[in-house]
């Protein structure tokens, strides 16, 4: 359907699709690779002397600052493409409750890797950059208690992507809706509430009988 075919079907269904310019994060190219620590040794807190494990909170694999490298490659069958290298960590809480006081007690700890990895990242004038992201995916495999030490066995998947914004003509409806307005409902004290309930019935009920 050509542009002005558009236009005129959007003025007679205001739900019809038509053609807008946005800008947007585009993703070029991505790839994932597993990760998998057998040991990791994280040391009890001092008053712990019996715990049990409890629970790990993964927070989100970051690329740490000043490691980021991309190397173009110079092979004639490579190109457009780079090398990319870059320190990963990933930051995790772990959970013990020490038996002696019945308190949870949280750990820190971090996993790193180097990663490196063949991707495609076209020219660009200067002002363009690319922007590499990470997302991860981590969860205890095993875990056990060994003195004063937590030993996890973890694995992490992690994806990688070389974004770029760009602007995009792609198929809208359009704005989205208003938004409705907020609700504001002030909350009763204790006597408000019991002040509107109705009267209940002050006696047990009788027993049924047989009409």
């Amino acid at each position: 359907m050509a542009f002005e075919d558009q236009v005129s079907s959007q003025r007679k269904d205001p739900y019809a699709l038509k053609p807008e310019c946005i800008i947007a994060d585009k993703v070029y190219d991505s790839c994932f690779q597993r990760e998998c620590e057998p040991s990791v040794v994280l040391p009890l807190p001092e008053d712990c002397k019996q715990a049990t494990y409890l629970s790990t909170k993964f927070k989100p694999g970051v690329i740490v600052d000043g490691t980021l490298r991309i190397k173009p490659l110079k092979h004639q069958k490579k190109e457009n493409f780079a090398r990319v290298s870059f320190t990963l960590k990933v930051p995790f809480i772990s959970r013990v409750r020490n038996e002696a006081t019945g308190s949870v007690q949280a750990i820190a700890g971090h996993l790193q890797f180097e990663k490196s990895m063949i991707m495609y990242v076209p020219d660009s004038r200067d002002e363009f950059t690319f922007e590499i992201m990470v997302e991860t995916l981590s969860e205890v495999l095993e875990h056990e208690i060994i003195g004063k030490k937590l030993i996890l066995s973890i694995g992490v998947f992690i994806v990688v992507k070389v974004v770029g914004k760009v602007q995009l003509l792609v198929q809208t409806l359009g704005f989205c809706p208003q938004p409705r307005e907020c609700d504001d409902e002030a909350l009763e004290d204790v006597c408000d509430e019991f002040l509107k309930r109705p009267l209940p019935p002050f006696f047990p009920p009788q027993k049924k009988t047989r009409p």
